[in-house]
């Protein structure tokens, strides 16, 4: 079986199959579409991120899609998550050179995900993230 025919309860399958179709990754697609390619050529650092990062992201999922493009053009990769597991090291693998959960604390998803607390959660985390990349030497 083709990779990704399985995918989506057997619609890459039915596909293949019957109407002659070619199964293409969404990553390849999404990252055409929004020119993330000439973007990649001049950055030194790209984030990405998703709601939970873990061994599943490392599979293909957007992030690491996206950490593979910024490779090929020697940028540093950040990633950021609402929730991060254990099994999320497989991201540093797969081209993701840090990545960070952004709750603060023990909560229910309802409150992680009311908009004011994902927020501040956001902008807490890639504050402290960004200090600690504009340490010099000197600074400890």
């Amino acid at each position: 079986m083709e990779e990704g025919a399985g995918a989506a309860g057997g619609l890459g399958f039915a596909l293949l199959s019957y109407l002659d179709a070619v199964l293409e990754p969404g990553i390849s697609l999404v990252l055409d579409i929004l020119g993330l390619e000439e973007a990649f050529r001049t950055a030194d650092l790209v984030i990405t991120g998703e709601g939970r990062m873990d061994a599943q992201t490392a599979m293909g999922k957007v992030p690491v899609g996206i950490a593979k493009l910024a490779k090929k053009y020697g940028c540093g990769v950040l990633a950021f998550a609402g929730g991060v597991t254990r099994d999320a090291t497989a991201c540093n693998e797969a081209g993701i050179d840090a990545f960070f959960p952004i709750v603060r604390g023990v909560t229910t998803l309802d409150e992680a995900m009311r908009k004011e607390n994902a927020e501040a959660n956001m902008e807490d985390t890639a504050e402290q993230v960004f200090r600690a990349l504009s340490m010099k030497k000197t600074d400890f």
